[in-house]
């Protein structure tokens, strides 16, 4: 079973896409923020790490760069989401992040889901 890292400062939306995720069989961890999600990633090595954008203590950006200078946890694959579209300019300049633009529905966040743990095809 995959395991989901889910970072949302709000308590509901959070909640809300843990739901999502177990409905769909996926085993989930979560917090409210980038500092104890980066703390926690380094503990569990997530299959996935879902993270709002804006928050309080730690932003998906920063727990991006944090991630990316561990080994451990360097590869593994993140979405951020956001319901603030172009957040800062910085949408999109990450090859390596999906984004989602809140709010998304269950399809749109599955779909997301697969397409970052499905297995990438080797080049003959």
């Amino acid at each position: 079973m995959k395991k989901i890292l889910v970072v949302d400062d709000e308590d509901t939306f959070r909640e809300m896409v843990v739901v999502m995720l177990k409905k769909e069989g996926y085993e989930t961890m979560e917090t409210d923020n980038g500092l104890n999600a980066f703390e926690l990633a380094k503990a569990h090595v997530p299959d996935m790490i879902i993270s709002d954008v804006m928050m309080y203590s730690g932003s998906g950006f920063i727990l991006r760069e944090f991630l990316k200078r561990e080994t451990l946890t360097a590869k593994i694959p993140l979405i951020l989401m956001s319901g603030k579209a172009q957040v800062a300019g910085a949408w999109g300049s990450d090859p390596d992040v999906d984004y989602l633009q809140k709010p998304f529905s269950h399809d749109d966040l599955i779909a997301a889901v697969n397409r970052k743990l499905k297995p990438k095809r080797k080049k003959k």
